[in-house]
């Protein structure tokens, strides 16, 4: 008899990451990694025990995601039987493989989201690497798994169990609090203050992008970053004196420094918050990290301590809304000039301190770097607080942005800081040190972001054949809508993500043919998704392949009349 199964509805982050996935498939830009160096004897079954042992105290561990009803659910499993692979190599293949392990990726339906390869250098020294999927995990819930693993480890190795409190939840029960709390008065409040904070937000333009054409999804690039032990202390004291963090002062470095070499005084960035606000999560692992939209204006040429109280209102603010799902946040701010992509394009992320080397169960461990997959933005500024200062890097797309321009970027950076620390009389303009583009004489508003739908609808016009008439029946019965014209956008028409992908699901079901959703962006309308439909069973009944329908109108394609 087959073990049972539990399906349960996501969570809004789980659901908006699943829907990035269906739309654009067999990317590993999600895959959340960790490589770690253990010296000393290993006891490899011991290991595969204990992480199996993670994995049934962790329901999320054992989740696949599948579409329900229309619906992505988490599908709940019996504990899997996880097995560690462990391969002899060399260490100049370790760089490689690392990253071939992290760049593989996940089947969200069929999983696991979880992989734990060993490279064996020698019996006394291996490399673990740890690829989760981020649907199931998150930067804090990664550290939580290795320690539990470690935990695990070491009572195995002892022929006693690990001395572990009993979790009170589990990741299903908050995707359904979640849920259930996020409606009426309270996500009326929420909805409120982020409508009225992202109102004609400007997107960041980011500077010397490389030209049109540049190879779109190339690997993500990074640029070093430091800022020196004694400008870091300098910079987190100047901050407390205005009440604010280390944090907030860094977002106000960053924003001055956008600022200057964008020309623009209205900046934007995206920073995670941990998303366990409530204490029977902290030690669950999951997908509980939050994107928040951090928007702080730069007009009038403020000061150093007015930019750092900006800076404070804005993430005070924020922090007090920051229960509302970035994927409704960016709905919230898209409009006819900005795409809710482009409201992302700037990220900063400030890592809690580590040790780099650290003590368990016999063996030294120490974390490696676990190699760079596609940029996740734009422009990531990655920091992490150590012995000698802040460490990091810019993390970049190349297809966006030059190595020259990011390397410009960094050598602001500290200057910035210093103006900030220093508490700096001089306003925004004349911040001395930078070397980067002269102010404008006026901030220059951003350049509109490309790709932006329009948002009226295209003139009326009746389907014109009976492919063309069932498709619009779909379209309307999914959108809510009366009458569906050839010509009419499925985004126009109140579509999201989700209902694309149920629209997918429909013409498999009517049709028996496979769309991705992708392939639909650049022309979603009634007109192009019957000639594809077309095509499709064109192909499949062997016949010669369907013309696509020209941009004149003109009579001869086979779905016009």
């Amino acid at each position: 008899m087959a073990e049972e199964t539990l399906a349960i509805i996501t969570s809004f982050a789980q659901q908006s990451l699943w829907l990035q996935n269906r739309i654009d498939p067999g990317r590993s830009d999600y895959t959340v990694a960790a490589a770690v160096r253990l010296r000393g004897t290993l006891d490899v079954p011991a290991l595969e025990a204990a992480l199996n042992a993670v994995a049934a105290r962790h329901e999320t561990l054992r989740t696949v995601f599948r579409l329900d009803d229309g619906v992505p659910v988490q599908v709940i499993g019996p504990v899997p039987d996880l097995r560690i692979p462990v391969e002899d190599v060399t260490a100049g293949q370790v760089d490689d493989l690392i990253r071939q392990e992290t760049g593989r990726p996940f089947d969200l339906a069929t999983g696991p989201l979880l992989r734990l390869r060993l490279l064996r250098l020698s019996p006394e020294e291996h490399v673990a690497v740890l690829a989760m999927h981020h649907i199931v995990t998150d930067g804090d819930s990664s550290a939580i798994l290795l320690r539990e693993l470690m935990l695990h480890y070491a009572a195995g190795r002892a022929g006693t169990s690990p001395e572990l409190p009993e979790l009170p939840v589990q990741y299903a029960d908050y995707a359904v609090w979640q849920r259930e709390t996020l409606s009426g008065p309270h996500l009326d409040r929420l909805t409120a203050y982020w409508a009225g904070r992202l109102a004609g937000v400007t997107p960041v333009a980011l500077p010397a992008a490389p030209e049109p054409g540049a190879a779109a999804g190339a690997s993500g690039a990074v640029h070093p970053v430091s800022v020196p032990a004694g400008l870091h202390d300098r910079l987190e004291a100047a901050a407390r004196e205005r009440g604010a963090t280390l944090f907030m002062a860094l977002l106000a470095g960053l924003g001055v420094l956008l600022s200057r070499h964008c020309r623009q005084d209205d900046i934007t960035v995206l920073s995670p918050v941990s998303g366990r606000s409530r204490p029977e999560l902290e030690e669950l692992i999951g997908y509980f990290v939050n994107p928040l939209p951090l928007r702080t204006g730069l007009s009038g040429d403020p000061a150093a301590d007015e930019v750092l109280d900006r800076a404070r209102e804005t993430c005070l603010g924020a922090y007090d809304h920051q229960d509302l799902p970035y994927e409704q946040i960016s709905h919230l701010a898209a409009g006819p000039a900005t795409d809710r992509g482009a409201l992302g394009r700037v990220m900063m992320v400030l890592q809690s301190p580590r040790p780099r080397t650290w003590h368990a169960a016999g063996l030294e461990l120490e974390q490696l770097p676990a190699g760079m997959g596609a940029a996740k933005a734009g422009l990531v500024l990655d920091l992490r607080p150590g012995p000698d200062g802040l460490e990091g890097v810019f993390e970049y797309d190349p297809a966006l942005l030059d190595a020259a321009t990011v390397a410009a970027l960094a050598e602001d950076l500290p200057a910035v800081l210093g103006w900030l620390a220093d508490r700096s009389p001089l306003p925004v303009s004349a911040v001395p040190g930078l070397k980067g583009p002269a102010p404008a004489a006026a901030a220059a508003p951003a350049r509109a972001a490309t790709g932006a739908q329009s948002t009226a609808r295209a003139p009326y016009v009746a389907p014109r054949t009976p492919l063309e008439e069932e498709i619009a029946l779909i379209w309307a019965e999914l959108l809510g809508q009366e009458t569906v014209g050839v010509y009419d956008n499925f985004f126009d028409l109140g579509g999201q993500s989700l209902a694309a992908v149920r629209l997918t699901a429909r013409l498999r079901e009517e049709f028996g043919v496979e769309l991705a959703v992708r392939e639909l962006f650049a022309a979603f309308t009634v007109e192009e998704v019957a000639w594809r439909v077309l095509q499709e069973l064109t192909a499949a009944s062997g016949a010669p392949e369907a013309a696509a329908p020209d941009a004149a109108g003109e009579p001869g394609s086979p779905i016009r009349t």
